[in-house]
């Protein structure tokens, strides 16, 4: 995480904890072949800083700053506008009505321990929807 960041960090996961939220698992990127993001989350495994910019842009996405967390990426998907979602092996956690502990939904005390302290949800975005990643621009 960026350094101006991890005292909240710390609190938010504390936060989390204290609710017996589920986090399958939680790996630096490195622990991956080639540092790649879909094996990450492809494996459930929640992560933040990655040196990488926002897939189709070529522009710096904010976990390359350490301003981004993305929780249970496997059971939290990324949608595009054209249906397709990452990772590859998310399909049966597209069905935001399930009720698997750790899935993220809007109003989830998950959620909201993250937007009060002023983080951005990508649940909340019309397109794309990435319901596993939470931001934090610059204070």
């Amino acid at each position: 995480m960026h350094q101006d960041l991890v005292a909240e960090v710390i609190e938010i996961f504390g936060q989390l904890r204290q609710l017996r939220y589920p986090i399958d698992k939680m790996r630096t990127v490195d622990h991956y072949p080639r540092a790649d993001d879909e094996l990450s989350m492809e494996d459930n495994n929640t992560s933040a800083f990655n040196c990488r910019d926002i897939p189709g842009t070529g522009r710096w996405s904010l976990h390359a700053y350490g301003r981004a967390i993305d929780l249970n990426p496997l059971l939290n998907p990324y949608i595009d506008d054209t249906g397709a979602f990452q990772p590859k092996n998310a399909g049966p956690y597209l069905d935001r009505s399930l009720t698997d502990p750790g899935l993220l939904r809007d109003g989830d005390p998950a959620v909201r321990i993250f937007t009060d302290h002023g983080w951005r949800w990508g649940g909340y975005w019309r397109t794309p929807k990435d319901y596993q990643h939470f931001e934090r621009r610059d204070q």
